[in-house]
C-alpha cells in the first residue's frame, strides 16, 4: 500500500505517517496487540518500506493502553529518528479515552523526558476530542471558551515539558 502512495507524497512534498494501533480483546477486556503497536513492530514496518517518506506518528494514548504495546516513552526511544508525529491525550491506561492531557493516568513526565532524549523536532496534535465532546452544542460560549483555554494551557504546558533543558 505504501509503495503505491509515495510517488504521489514524494510529487506533493508530503510525508505519510503510519500510526500504532490496537484492538479491543473481549475476553481479557483490555486492549491487544495490532500493526504497529510494539516498537519492534513498527521499527519493522517502518524499515520494510525503507523511505524517508514514511515516518512514525506514536499515538501517546494507544501506547499507554494496558496490553497494546511496550508504552509511550519507551517507544520514543526506540522510534528515535524516525518519530515524526504525535498524538496526545490522556487515558486510564486501559480505555482510548482522548481525554484532555493531565487530567487521567498517562505519566507525560516520562513522555516529555524521552522526546527530549531524541531531540524531538517533530509535530504534535492534541488528540482530545473527547474532553471537547464534553461541551454540548447548545453550551453557553463562555464555557466552551474556557474549555478551550485550558486545552491550550495544557498543549503549552507539554510544548514547555518537551523543550525544557
Amino acid at each position: 500500500m505504501y509503495q503505491k502512495l509515495l510517488p504521489f507524497a514524494k510529487e506533493c512534498g508530503v510525508k505519510i505517517a503510519t500510526e500504532n494501533m490496537w484492538m479491543w480483546d473481549e475476553e481479557k477486556d483490555q486492549s491487544s496487540f495490532a500493526a504497529c503497536a510494539t516498537s519492534e513492530d513498527f521499527l519493522k514496518h517502518l524499515n520494510l518500506v525503507n523511505d524517508d517518506y514514511l515516518v512514525a506518528c506514536l499515538d501517546i494514548g494507544h501506547a499507554e493502553m494496558r496490553g497494546s504495546g511496550s508504552g509511550a516513552a519507551n517507544m520514543i526511544r526506540a522510534l528515535g529518528h524516525h518519530l515524526e508525529a504525535l498524538h496526545m491525550h490522556d487515558n486510564d491506561r486501559l480505555h482510548d479515552s482522548h481525554q484532555l492531557p493531565f487530567s487521567m493516568e498517562i505519566d507525560f513526565d516520562e513522555v516529555t523526558a524521552a522526546l527530549r532524549e531524541i531531540n524531538y523536532q517533530g509535530y504534535i496534535t492534541l488528540e482530545a476530542d473527547s474532553y471537547l465532546k464534553s461541551f454540548p452544542k447548545d453550551a453557553d460560549e463562555k464555557k466552551v471558551f474556557e474549555g478551550l483555554k485550558v486545552l491550550a494551557a495544557a498543549a503549552r504546558r507539554l510544548a514547555d515539558m518537551v523543550e525544557a533543558s
